[in-house]
């Protein structure tokens, strides 16, 4: 049965006998709707002449889940294959009686199949009094100096990706690594249900990496056993956590929690930062204080086989630009005990995003840098990403 009223359904559920099956109707996703990448399945169930044992999900023929109990959600991946998907959703009450609907979503026309280039940006406004309720209008924005035309908008609680990039050197001694542990721990449970993430921790190797996951106990698996060592090839760890990212689509978040000082990597900063420039991932730098150092200020005299003080100046500058310019923030720690905190506000800031997207009017070529200007009415300061590479 496809799509009743409520008010249809208690007439039908009415005229039923007491051994009447139980009634299943899909609300998401659409049954017209093309299906690409992360996927949730919701549906509405009412009980026939027993209480409901179990809903089970088949996506494209296999069983992916089974609730027991509402609300009755599912995620699923239907990849990035433009293809028809079958759902199907079967409940079953405690007379063993059984209701199901299903349907074979569309795979996108070929017909309709361009490409728009779509590009998206991802704003913050920096504002003492909250910006909710802008429409699509309070928005101008400027690609290289041309004004473009907005194909989409939205805001509020939009899935991402994240790679947590977390400083396990020995500058992370005397508890200081656990405490950094408890607030990824608490930024891991506090993620939606779409949103995925990956744990890195680093010294001047791999010490742990998870897989992409929104299961908080895969991503603090043995987060316990790790004591810190080493020291930090903090370029090449960036490199590798935005690699990771290449693959994935929609919203890309790198959160680096370190003092920045990088004395063990055979990358620069500058290759790092123009690998960021091509995945349009927005950085976020939870900057542990050194002590010694003047807070925004230069380092203190810092010499390494690698680079002498100067060298770690330049390196420090490069990470602070390509931060800046991803559209990201730089939340400088003066203790390892404000990190929770600080993890919150990072969540808190991607929560609070709104996110633009429009199809470029001009050209240029492969590999050419675009300029971004955005113009938000009312509003003050704008953080946003400075421009992107065409690809």
């Amino acid at each position: 049965m496809r799509r009743l009223l409520p008010g249809f359904l208690l007439l039908v559920l009415l005229a039923r006998s007491a051994a009447a099956a139980p009634l299943v109707n899909i609300v998401q996703p659409p049954p017209d709707q093309p299906l690409f990448g992360t996927v949730e399945v919701r549906a509405e169930v009412w009980p026939g002449g027993a209480p409901i044992r179990k809903v089970e999900l088949y996506f494209d023929r296999l069983r992916i889940g089974v609730k027991e109990a509402p609300p009755y959600r599912f995620t699923v991946d239907a990849g990035q294959e433009n293809s028809e998907h079958h759902i199907e959703v079967v409940v079953t009450d405690a007379a063993g009686a059984t209701g199901t609907e299903s349907f074979t979503t569309p795979a996108l026309r070929a017909d309709l199949t361009i490409d728009v280039r779509l590009q998206q940006l991802f704003v913050n406004l920096e504002s003492s009094r909250p910006q909710a309720g802008l429409s699509r209008e309070d928005f101008t924005i400027l690609d290289d100096g041309v004004p473009q035309t907005l194909a989409t908008f939205e805001h509020g609680d939009i899935p991402f990706t994240a790679v947590l990039l977390l400083d396990a050197s020995t500058s992370m001694q005397k508890g200081k690594l656990t405490t950094a542990v408890d607030g990824v721990r608490a930024f891991v449970h506090a993620m939606n249900r779409l949103d995925e993430a990956k744990l890195f921790l680093f010294s001047d190797h791999t010490l742990l990496e998870t897989p992409f996951t929104s299961v908080p106990s895969i991503l603090i698996l043995g987060l316990t056993d790790i004591e810190p060592a080493g020291g930090t090839a903090l370029n090449d760890a960036l490199y590798l956590g935005l690699k990771r990212l290449d693959d994935r689509l929609g919203r890309k978040v790198i959160v680096l929690l370190s003092d920045g000082v990088d004395v063990e990597s055979v990358l620069p900063m500058a290759t790092v930062r123009e690998v960021a420039r091509r995945s349009q991932a927005s950085l976020y730098w939870l900057r542990l204080h050194r002590e010694g150092e003047e807070e925004n200020g230069p380092l203190q005299a810092f010499y390494t086989a690698w680079r002498d003080a100067e060298g770690h100046r330049k390196e420090m500058d490069q990470l602070r630009a390509a931060v800046l310019e991803s559209g990201g923030r730089i939340d400088t720690l003066e203790r390892v005990e404000d990190v929770p905190a600080a993890l919150t506000r990072t969540l808190q800031d991607l929560r609070d995003q709104y996110v633009l997207g429009y199809s470029p009017m001009v050209h240029r070529g492969a590999g050419s840098w675009h300029k971004i200007e955005l113009k938000v009415r009312g509003a003050g300061r704008v953080r946003v990403q400075e421009g992107y590479l065409e690809r």
